[in-house]
């Protein structure tokens, strides 16, 4: 595990960011210390180091994502990881769903601090009204299963709209191959496994499409 990621030079060691981006997301770190004494944001175990556990491990996606020019949608945002964090690293069009009213709160005063263009929806994932999206995200939220069938959920409420499968790039830990395993018995899917930089056993999912998943063209 990476330990004391705690300074520009460090951080830019693995994932290269401009100097004025690294202040923005140390503001944002300052900011959710600062709330997580009055609410739970993150797991008490990852305070000592959010930088690394956080920040970093949400970071290491935008290589994945910078060349995506429609919208990106992140599953159960959280306090911001990874959707947030890859706001602040300039990519736009990007929309955060998660249903606790308080850290929607915690995100818009992130989101004003930092002076980032994001879209917050302060709903539950199955009840968020369809947009067109080229790429969902999601870090820690369910099982890959389950995250299936939100996405299922999602498309059919395209109504018609013409809607290509969107890419799905998930975080997932050293439960990934078995939950592969276990989503391969109903649902064939093509993916890239990709290693973590923060996460000796975990994974990156870049899940580019899965057969048999219901939803209306």
């Amino acid at each position: 595990m990476l330990t004391n990621i705690d300074t520009y030079e460090k951080f830019i060691s693995h994932v290269f960011v401009s100097r004025e981006t690294y202040e923005k997301l140390f503001l944002f770190q300052k900011t959710l210390i600062k709330w997580q004494k009055s609410i739970n944001l993150i797991s008490k175990n990852t305070i000592e180091n959010t930088w690394e556990r956080h920040f970093l491990d949400s970071a290491q996606l935008y290589k994945f994502i910078r060349d995506i020019e429609g919208n990106i949608i992140d599953f159960g945002s959280g306090a911001g990881f990874p959707g947030m964090v890859l706001a602040i690293m300039s990519k736009k069009n990007i929309h955060l769903v998660e249903s606790d009213n308080k850290k929607c709160v915690f995100l818009k005063e992130i989101a004003m601090l930092t002076e980032t263009d994001i879209t917050i929806h302060n709903c539950r994932i199955e009840d968020l009204d369809f947009i067109n999206v080229d790429l969902i995200t999601c870090r820690a939220l369910a099982s890959l299963k389950k995250l299936i069938h939100y996405v299922d959920v999602f498309l059919n409420k395209s109504l018609g709209e013409k809607q290509q499968f969107p890419k799905l790039l998930f975080l997932k830990g050293k439960s990934y191959y078995s939950e592969i395993f276990e989503l391969s018995k109903i649902k064939k899917i093509s993916f890239e496994e990709f290693p973590s930089i923060t996460d000796k056993e975990g994974r990156i999912l870049y899940i580019s499409k899965v057969d048999n998943i219901n939803f209306k063209k």
